[in-house]
Parts: C-alpha cells; sequence; structure tokens
C-alpha cells in the first residue's frame, strides 16, 4: 500500500511538473528529460541516491530563469519538493518499474566488424570437452586390434556404430507410437473428477401469508378463499456442495470411417519408417563398400609409386653407370636424377591419399582414424552378380524393391487417408456420455438445515454434427488433395530416377570389365617394353629418352588395372545399391569371378 501511495504521488508530481514547465523555453524541458532519465538509471543502493537528489535539486534550480527556490509565494515554490518525490521515487522501484536485465542467453555481438564470444559459450565447450575422451573411445571394446577386417567385417561394425541407424530405428518406434495414438480413437475416453471445498447456490423462496378475517369472510360469502392468500418475499433457499466426486465416459461408436482413414494414415507413416530404417542400412553398406575400395585402391597406389621409384631408381644407376663409361651425357645424368626426384614425390603423395582414404573409411564405418584396425588388403566380400540378366529385368527389380520407390507409394495412400479421414469429418458423429459420482449437499431454509449424500448417475446417447468450422474442412481437404497429387509426382519422378541410376550403374560395371580386361592386357606389353628398352639401354642401343618413355607408360598401366579393378567393384556394389538389393540379397563372394563371363 504504501509503495502503491508513493506510486500515486510520484505520478501526480510528475505531472505537475509538466505542467508547470509547460511554457518554460526548451532549456527549461531539456533539464525536465535529464532528470527523469538520471531517476530512471538509478538503482536502490544509498551510495548514489543522495548525489542524485542534490543533482535534481542543480537541475530544478535552472528550470526558470529566475532561482525558484528563493520566491515564497510562487506557484513554483512547491517543485523541488515534487522533483525529489519522483526521483525517490524512481530510486525505490527502479527494479520493477524497468525491464529486467537480459540473461547471457539473451546477448548478441555489440558490433558486427569483428568475431566475439557469448557469456555462456566457456560452459558449452566445457560439456563438450569433458565428453570428448570418451568419444574418442567409441567402438573400442567391438575391435580387436589383432584381427584382419574384411568388408563383411567392416560393414557389421558400421551397422552397431553408425548414428545414422540408431536415428532411423528410434525414428521407426515412433511411427509405431503414432499408430498406437491414432488407435486410442476407438476406446472410451474416461475421467474422474473429485472437489471438497464450500460452493453456496441460493433461490428465491417466497413466503405465504393467511389472512384469518378475509379467509372468514370468503368462507361466509362463498368467495374465493385466494383473497385471503398472499405471497411476499422470504428467506431464500441456500444449496451448499461440501464434496463432489465424479467419473465420466465419453466413447465414439460412429463416425463414419474417420478413425480408419486415420489409422491407415498412421500405419502408412510406419511403413514409411521401417523401409526408412532399411534404406539407412543399405546407405551405410553402400558408403562402406565404396570407402572400402577407395582405400584399398590408394594402397595399390602406393604399391605402384613404390614400384614407380624403384623402376626411377633402377633407370637412375643404369644412366650414372653410362655417364662413368662415357656413353650419357651430363644433361641425361640430371634428367635420371629429375625423374627420380618426382617418383618420390608421387609416392608421398600416394601415401597422403592412402591416409586420407583410411580416414574415410573409419568414418564411414563411425570409428575414429586414432583407433588403428587392420584392413584385408583385399576385394573379399563383394558382391555377386549376374550380369548375364537381361537389363529389363534388373529395371523391373528395382522398380518393385527400392525404398525410396516403397516410401513414395507409401506417401500416396497415406495422403488417400488423409483425404478420407477429413471427407468423415463432414458426417455426423455418435457419441455414449455416461457418468457416476457421489455427493454431499446441505441445504438451509431461515434457521433449518438439512444434510444429504447420494450418488449420482447418468447415461447418454449423443449426436454431433458441425455446421460451420469457418471453411476450415474446405481449406483442409484442398491442402489433402494437392498434398495427394504431389505425392503421385514424387513417386513418378523417383521411377524415373531409379531407371536411371539402374541404367548408368550397368553401363558403368560392363564398361569397368572391359576396361579391366584392356588394362590387363596393357600392363603385360608396357612391362615386355620397359623390360626390352632397359635391357638396350643398358647396352648402349637405346636412347634414355626411349627409357623415360616407358617407364612413364608401365606406372600408368600398373595404375589402371588397380583403378578398373576397384571401379568393376564399385560399379557392381553401385548397380546392386540402385536396385534397392543391397545388403539383402548379396553374397560375400568375389565379383571378379563373375566378371568373366560377360
Amino acid at each position: 500500500m504504501v509503495l502503491a501511495r508513493t506510486k500515486l504521488r510520484a505520478r501526480a508530481c510528475a505531472w505537475k511538473l509538466r505542467w508547470k514547465t509547460k511554457g518554460a523555453p526548451n532549456r527549461s524541458r531539456i533539464v525536465l528529460n535529464n532528470l527523469i532519465r538520471w531517476a530512471s538509471l538509478a538503482s536502490n543502493s544509498s551510495l548514489i541516491r543522495m548525489p542524485i537528489l542534490r543533482a535534481v535539486h542543480v537541475q530544478m534550480s535552472a528550470l526558470l530563469p529566475m532561482n525558484v527556490f528563493h520566491l515564497n509565494k510562487s506557484s513554483f515554490r512547491r517543485l523541488p519538493g515534487c522533483a525529489a518525490i519522483v526521483a525517490a521515487f524512481w530510486l525505490g522501484i527502479a527494479e520493477t518499474e524497468t525491464a529486467v536485465p537480459a540473461p547471457n542467453r539473451e546477448q548478441v555481438a555489440p558490433t558486427s566488424d569483428r568475431p566475439w564470444a557469448p557469456p555462456d559459450l566457456p560452459a558449452y565447450e566445457n560439456a563438450l570437452r569433458n565428453g570428448s575422451a570418451k568419444a574418442l573411445e567409441k567402438g573400442k571394446e567391438l575391435v580387436d586390434l589383432r584381427k584382419e577386417y574384411t568388408l563383411a567385417d567392416l560393414i557389421d561394425l558400421a551397422e552397431q556404430l553408425n548414428p545414422a541407424t540408431r536415428a532411423a530405428w528410434q525414428t521407426a518406434r515412433q511411427a509405431l507410437a503414432l499408430v498406437g495414438v491414432s488407435k486410442s480413437a476407438y476406446y472410451p475416453y474416461l475421467s474422474l473428477a473429485a472437489a471438497a471445498g464450500y460452493q453456496r447456490f441460493f433461490v428465491p423462496f417466497p413466503k405465504l401469508e393467511v389472512s384469518q378475517a378475509a379467509l372468514k369472510r370468503a368462507l361466509a360469502t362463498g368467495g374465493s378463499v385466494q383473497t385471503a392468500v398472499k405471497l411476499s418475499e422470504g428467506d431464500p433457499l441456500h444449496f451448499d456442495v461440501l464434496y463432489q466426486s465424479e467419473l465420466t465416459m465419453k466413447w465414439l461408436l460412429f463416425d463414419f470411417g474417420e478413425r480408419e482413414a486415420t489409422v491407415s494414415a498412421a500405419r502408412e507413416g510406419l511403413l514409411i519408417a521401417n523401409v526408412a530404417f532399411n534404406a539407412t542400412h543399405q546407405r551405410v553398406v553402400f558408403e562402406v563398400s565404396q570407402s572400402f575400395y577407395a582405400y584399398n585402391l590408394a594402397r595399390e597406389s602406393v604399391k605402384v609409386a613404390n614400384s614407380a621409384s624403384e623402376t626411377a631408381q633402377t633407370v637412375h644407376s643404369a644412366v650414372e653407370a653410362r655417364v662413368e663409361n662415357g656413353l650419357a651425357t651430363q644433361p641425361e645424368y640430371l634428367q635420371a636424377q629429375q625423374q627420380l626426384a618426382q617418383a618420390q614425390f608421387t609416392l608421398e603423395k600416394a601415401r597422403g591419399s592412402e591416409r586420407d582414404a583410411f580416414v574415410d573409411l573409419m568414418n564411414s564405418i563411425g570409428l575414429y582414424p586414432s583407433l588403428q584396425i587392420r584392413i584385408a588388403d583385399n576385394f573379399a566380400g563383394s558382391v555377386e552378380l549376374d550380369l548375364e540378366t537381361p537389363l529389363v529385368s534388373l529395371v523391373m527389380r528395382a522398380l518393385s524393391r527400392r525404398p525410396d520407390l516403397v516410401v513414395s507409394l507409401a506417401k500416396v495412400r497415406a495422403a488417400e487417408d488423409k483425404i478420407k479421414a477429413i471427407k468423415a469429418s463432414y458426417f455426423p458423429k455418435i457419441n455414449a456420455l455416461a457418468n457416476v459420482g457421489y455427493g454431499m449437499e446441505r441445504s438451509s431454509l431461515g434457521t433449518n438445515t438439512f444434510d444429504s449424500s447420494a450418488p449420482t448417475f447418468g447415461a447418454v446417447l449423443g449426436f454431433e454434427l458441425p455446421v460451420f468450422d469457418g471453411f476450415l474442412r474446405d481449406r483442409s481437404l484442398q491442402a489433402a488433395r494437392a498434398e495427394l497429387q504431389a505425392a503421385s509426382e514424387q513417386l513418378e519422378q523417383t521411377r524415373d530416377e531409379a531407371v536411371q541410376q539402374v541404367w548408368k550403374s550397368y553401363t558403368d560395371l560392363r564398361t569397368a570389365i572391359r576396361s579391366g580386361a584392356a588394362a590387363a592386357a596393357l600392363l603385360k606389353s608396357s612391362q615386355s617394353a620397359y623390360d626390352a628398352v632397359l635391357a638396350s639401354f643398358k647396352l648402349g642401343f637405346s636412347t634414355y629418352t626411349d627409357v623415360v618413355t616407358n617407364e612413364t607408360k608401365l606406372t600408368s598401366a600398373r595404375n589402371s588395372v588397380f583403378e578398373t579393378q576397384s571401379a568393376i567393384h564399385q560399379a557392381a556394389t553401385a548397380l546392386v545399391y540402385a536396385m534397392g538389393e543391397l545388403g539383402n540379397t548379396s553374397k560375400t563372394s568375389n565379383s571378379t569371378q563373375k566378371n568373366n563371363r560377360t
């Protein structure tokens, strides 16, 4: 109450200040604004209260050209007092009148020209730092450092450690719970309520008055006895509710198929989540397989680069011997040194690519590169694919098994169910309503009081028909039809993409197989040519340029063999993945054996 009175008085004084200085010059108004600003910025601290009041006194002295504090009878005599009240009021309730300071989470950088560290950033960094050591040990208990892991072993690890599979699994569990939510509409709804307290109702109750004299006259004369009866206002009849408990039930009996359509849509959502879960596993298998092939290719590239370095060293030694015998010139010797340095540089670059490929492989599995596991140096575990199967058959299998096509079809059916549910909402609903309870009540009339307690119960059959809802159902139906059309078009687009991917993967696989055969023949001829030219160079019948040219061709042929071998496995995996069968029907056998049949 004291604070409220102070607040009202301060406001009145503030209005008085404004009114009194209405005709004052601009300087007076500026002084008044300074006064209000200072008072707003003040706090409850006693250390700054008196300086603020003194500043108010000085500022108020400058409101008019004359010194208002020496005018005893002036109408401005009480202005400083009002100013002091305003300042004291702001000093006392500054925390309630001003905005609460923003917490650390609700701040922004003061300027845009430099980075800024939010006040609560260290807490997040500390939380991440505390969990970083444990994160680096993820999957360590599942890994045997003495074992050599094949592709199948790596896929098994990835399906256990990759967070994408766990996230997809939780999404499927959520969809299952939503099916249960939609089925709940088939069950009755029960609610229990109880209240104890005091609540009074009253009913006007008339008082009956009978006039004895009028009654005697009516009886004597044979007149109406109503003239002897008079009703007047009497004591009201009171009803007091002391305790009341009630169990109510509402059961939707019939709704023209709205619940059925809703449950059907939820089941389609569950199917979408389950298929997406399988698709996640297929994607993990595909990524691990591609990374595995890329890592093995990088390791083979290191071997080729190392062989090229050894070859360059052999050529360098041969050139050096010829220089000593006077059969080679100094420029040829310098070129041999340059070729050797280039081969060593290529070797180091290949080793770096090998480390990068290992990091990519570990990331696809869900392990950290700090965990050095042994990877099998072969392509064992590749998919088995018979290319004698007609391409049309492969496309048909893809159009019936690909997870994204199943998901697109389920979305179409879910949109159809949604339309059915909206259309059913136009029809009436029939509900069964029932209640049973127990209560204690009190009736009072004048000085007479009656307490009673008894059970209550009832049942009714309800009919509900929404008449107007602001066009909500109409707009919802339009949106659902548009959603159905979009889902249908998406299904058609997914079909086209599936055909394109299968066709391209099939072509890439056949091209890689033919390229592998050609690369093997190229390597054989390049090796023979290089050996012959090197032997001829040592005898002095060939030039250094011939040796370098054939050395380059040999290194390129070696790389081509391993690149085509890796391309065959990658293309085969991509084809099975495009068909939607990766991880389902693939077998752990070397596909290069099958490739010889095409």
